[in-house]
């Protein structure tokens, strides 16, 4: 579910929630025997394609391999009609991920491509700059997957930092960083835009990020103690969140075996603890 939130919040699409999803291996060699893959490829309800790559800074050849992958994407499931004379060859849908942008990122990337007979086509492929949002853009685009690479925030600011004050200051900053992360992927668990499972994946690739940038700074310290703190309890709560509904699925379960058997209604709600709106609900699924 969450990976089709996540490809209609970017492509501002709409899949409902509970469509296919699919990764084809995104491995193809060429002509010349180089490997082509690309960073990610998505498939929805076995027709609709989206091409992700993701950047951490400029690079203006990153359309050409797009392109390049696209392409191999697409010939996987080209159509030959007209008795061999036409093969058609759908692109996926692309988007360019950048991570950290510059002045020189663009909204968009062109490769234009120019034949000898005078026509030209071109290939555009738009950007989305990650840390244009903020945490409650992401979490109302339902783009909560990417929310760990929101600790990329400070890092150019921490790594500049000129002395031990300005590092401390940008800690504080940080602890606010992190509490907003862990609790919009909370959020997003309770509100079911998120499994059990996508919140504790969001969380611990939080962790490994912030570990892999900030573990030398002793300034960032406490954010760093209070990171643990965080994911323990957020790991502890979902824990309950898991037997409270193990324990609302006993109680349907419970509630199912009595309607087969004919029982009344409002027996069975006193006697599964369930509300009555409940048991006629399940009557009807």
């Amino acid at each position: 579910m969450a990976v089709v939130q996540f490809i209609n919040g970017l492509f501002g699409v709409s899949h409902p929630l509970d469509s296919v999803v699919e990764y084809p291996n995104s491995e193809n060699v060429s002509r010349k025997l180089r490997k082509l893959m690309s960073d990610m490829v998505i498939i929805i309800n076995r027709v609709h394609a989206y091409h992700l790559e993701a950047e951490i800074g400029d690079d203006e050849n990153i359309v050409i391999r797009m392109f390049e992958y696209g392409l191999a994407e697409g010939l996987r499931t080209k159509i030959i009609s007209d008795g061999g004379q036409k093969i058609s060859v759908r692109f996926p849908n692309a988007r360019i991920i950048y991570w950290e942008t510059t002045e020189r990122t663009p909204d968009e990337v062109t490769l234009s491509l120019e034949f000898s007979d005078g026509g030209s086509y071109d290939y555009i492929v738009r950007a989305f700059k990650f840390l244009d949002y903020g945490i409650k853009d992401l979490e109302e685009k339902k783009l909560a997957l990417l929310l760990p690479f929101y600790v990329l925030k400070l890092r150019k600011r921490i790594k500049s930092a000129k002395n031990s004050a300005q590092r401390i200051e940008l800690g504080a900053e940080m602890k606010v960083i992190l509490g907003d992360i862990i609790s919009t992927a909370e959020r997003a668990v309770e509100a079911s835009l998120m499994s059990e499972t996508d919140g504790r994946t969001v969380v611990e690739y939080t962790e490994k990020l912030y570990r892999e940038l900030y573990q030398g700074y002793d300034e960032l310290k406490e954010a760093d103690v209070m990171l643990k703190d965080w994911i323990l309890t957020y790991s502890e709560e979902a824990e309950l969140r898991g037997i409270e509904k193990g324990i609302e699925k006993g109680r349907e379960e419970v509630a199912r075996s009595m309607l087969a058997r004919g029982m009344a209604l409002p027996d069975i709600a006193e006697i599964a603890g369930l509300s009555l709106d409940r048991i006629q609900a399940l009557t009807q699924g």
